[in-house]
């Protein structure tokens, strides 16, 4: 049995190991997301490779290099090259076979200017496939890792009880099958591992949830840091339309015509010099600068010098410190801070980013500042609204006044009206600065009054907040679909526990009950066979199993050992089968020889019970061997005495006196009960226990009525 639970012990020590290294390499292994280029790169190294070859006209060669390119990518659905000099798609690439160039009405790739020795010659658009929202990809190995674990964990745990069954079986255990102990020790066990259990998914989940939470951040910020930098290539690329424009001599020679009859009030040489400018700017029409665009130029002291349609006015130009009017005359090209428009017409809202570029003549001297407003070209501006990205994601920018100054993706009653800022109060501060801006992911209520996951960055060179957002519901869908499957593992391992370890216990509480049954069968005709000896019947030991009962009940003694003490009294004179009969059958009084033989019982019933880890057993043997010692120290067979004696042997003794002196034998007649009763009274403090005793005294309405029920005339 030993060797048995040996290797159960071992099989046990394994699947806890194996569980820890389970739980150790999951947690060590960390997900890490492949870094892949943006649209914009892959725009900028075609822009960068075909610049030559626009411009030489080898679209032979363009076609083999930009082929090559998209053939290494799976990423790629679009891309078109525009020579602007002719205005002709020269490449094309459309994993759908549709041709699309990238113009207003089709905005949903990257752009970039093809430039050559500084010139503008042509443009260049890639378009990949929708974007995603980057789904957790250890969700099935997370899941697999989830089920596994909680199997070895029901292992682990059918193994425990199968260990705990043998071990209870087996009579080697502190803690009796079957009693209150037991079941505490058992339903502890269990309570502690099924919170063990919820405890690890809590934590799991928890974890799980971290990771969709950082991985969402970062894409939350890539879509900022993507904005960022085109509105950088947006500047870069104005400024170089803008010096162009501006450095040429008729240009600085029209505007010088413009501010001499401003100042001069020649009408006439304002209206030539005027039209002469527009014609111009004209030139540049392919940038999306032309007669019908809103523009402003100002002199050096502010006064403004032309101003062309109505988007812009000298009172939208801010000309304190740190305003695009001083940067612009520190010699600094900026953008102006957006400001909230309404079309009273259609409710709608719109809010135009204008540019602000210092004017300098061939002295590189500023002799003004042009105020334009930003070409909606693909290859100049890429709207925010443009930055969608999965089911419900979005970039919004805010001014200082938390007013929403872009489109929204979810306008109200199907207008671009994304409503007032009033969602947005809390990230309004009370200092000179107007904004506070979240570094890391934050949750709060967006403009619908929608749950969202919220990344935020100040935006220095357009001087607003820009927000990055997506809705917890899409950000959390694989997380809640993780979360069920660890709450249906979770019920679906309780349960099975629960009934695992019920059906063990059941099969447990019979096998044992049956080898109790058989253990107390098997004790009880040994003391019948040694009482035969002795008596014509055995209910001696009947009744005073029935006495010592009662006697111990009384005393106060638990009722598991009460239960102990009832089944272990048959075997009180097991001894008496060492005897030779003719001693234990004689009628007259023994001889001293005779006694001796006879005061060696209790050592004959020792040595037969023998030394035993059975509860049972144990209690057997300190009966058999001490129920002849008296409380004074004059017993037999080593004269021990007072607490010495095991409690059992002490209650044995009254209860095997008792009965004795009531009973009749061959070598005596029965006392009558008063006396018997009297006897054991006088021998208080002597022969037998005083509190023991007492507990026998009261304990004699039940005593009575125990010998009534069991005579020696009926059968057992």
């Amino acid at each position: 049995m030993l060797k048995r639970l040996g290797k159960l012990t071992d099989y046990i020590i394994f699947v806890l190991f194996l569980i820890a290294a389970m739980t150790v390499v999951f947690f060590n292994a960390t997900s890490k997301d492949k870094a892949s280029t943006s649209e914009s790169e892959v725009a900028k190294e075609i822009s960068l490779i075909s610049s030559a070859l626009v411009y030489n006209m080898d679209y032979k060669q363009l076609d083999e290099i930009i082929s090559t390119i998209i053939d290494n990518r799976s990423d790629i659905q679009n891309v078109t090259i525009i020579d602007n000099v002719s205005n002709n798609i020269v490449f094309s690439y459309s994993l759908n076979r549709e041709v699309k160039a990238f113009t207003m009405d089709y905005m949903q790739g990257h752009s970039l200017p093809i430039v050559y020795h500084g010139e503008l010659i042509g443009s260049v658009s890639v378009e990949f496939k929708p974007k995603p929202l980057p789904s957790n990809n250890n969700f099935h190995t997370t899941t697999s890792f989830i089920v596994v674990f909680f199997l070895l964990v029901l292992v682990f745990l059918n193994l425990v009880f199968y260990s705990l069954l043998k071990l209870s079986i087996s009579g080697s255990r502190p803690v009796s099958f079957g009693s209150k102990k037991f079941i505490y020790l058992i339903l502890s066990c269990m309570s502690v591992f099924i919170l063990m259990t919820v405890l690890g998914g809590y934590f799991i989940l928890e974890k799980n949830r971290g990771v969709i939470e950082n991985r969402v951040e970062k894409y939350l910020q890539k879509n900022i840091t993507d904005f960022n930098r085109d509105i950088k290539r947006t500047k870069n690329t104005l400024e170089s339309i803008y010096r162009q424009m501006t450095n040429k001599a008729t240009f600085q020679q029209f505007y010088s015509d413009l501010v001499y009859a401003k100042y001069s009030d020649n009408a006439a040489l304002y209206d030539l010099s005027y039209v002469r400018l527009l014609n111009s700017i004209n030139q540049y029409h392919d940038f999306g600068i032309n007669d019908n665009a809103s523009f402003m130029i100002m002199d050096v002291e502010g006064r403004v010098i032309v101003n062309q349609g109505t988007g812009i006015a000298s009172n939208d130009i801010d000309k304190t410190m740190n305003s695009a009017f001083i940067g612009a005359l520190a010699g600094n090209a900026e953008f102006l801070t957006p400001k909230k428009k309404r079309d009273k017409q259609s409710s709608q809202y719109h809010a135009d980013l204008y540019f602000s570029y210092p004017m300098r003549d061939h002295t590189n001297k500023i002799i003004g500042v042009f105020f334009s407003a930003i070409p909606k070209l693909p290859f100049i501006y890429y709207d925010v609204s443009q930055y969608n990205f999965g089911l419900t994601g979005e970039l919004i920018a805010i001014n200082k006044a938390g007013e929403i100054v872009s489109k929204c993706r979810f306008p109200t009653n199907n207008q671009m009206n994304c409503g007032g800022a009033r969602p947005l109060h809390s990230l309004l501060a009370d200092d000179e600065h107007s904004l506070e801006y979240q570094e890391h992911l934050e949750l709060f209520n967006d403009y619908r009054g929608e749950q969202a996951y919220v990344l935020t960055a100040w935006h220095d060179d357009l001087n607003l907040m820009i927000m990055s957002k997506m809705d917890s519901v899409e950000v959390l869908d694989s997380f809640y679909e993780f979360q069920r499957g660890v709450v249906f593992i979770l019920v679906v391992m309780s349960i099975f526990t629960l009934l695992t370890t019920m059906y063990t216990l059941f099969l447990g509480k019979k096998a044992n009950d049956k080898l109790i049954h058989s253990n107390h069968g098997i004790i009880k005709r040994l003391g019948h066979a040694a009482e035969f000896k002795d008596n014509d019947t055995a209910m001696h030991i009947v009744r005073m199993s029935h006495y010592a009962k009662i006697i111990a009940i009384t005393h106060g003694c638990k009722p598991d050992w009460v239960e102990l003490l009832f089944n272990a009294a048959p075997m009180h004179d097991i001894g008496k089968i060492g005897v030779p009969d003719h001693i234990l059958q004689k009628p007259g009084k023994l001889t001293p020889d005779e006694w001796l033989i006879m005061r060696q019982h209790p050592e004959f019933g020792a040595r037969i019970i023998g030394s035993q880890d059975n509860e049972l057993l144990t209690m057997a043997h300190d009966i058999a061997i001490a129920h002849h010692e008296k409380w004074d120290g004059s017993g037999y067979p080593y004269g021990i005495k007072g607490e010495n004696i095991p409690i059992s042997a002490r209650i044995i003794a009254i209860a095997d006196v008792f009965d004795a002196l009531t009973s009749e034998r061959t070598y005596k007649k029965a006392w009558s009960q008063a006396d018997a009763e009297a006897l054991i009274i006088s021998e208080s403090g002597k022969h037998f226990d005083p509190s023991l005793v007492d507990a026998f005294v009261l304990s004699l309405p039940e005593i009575k009525t125990i010998r009534r029920t069991y005579v020696d005339n009926n059968e057992e």
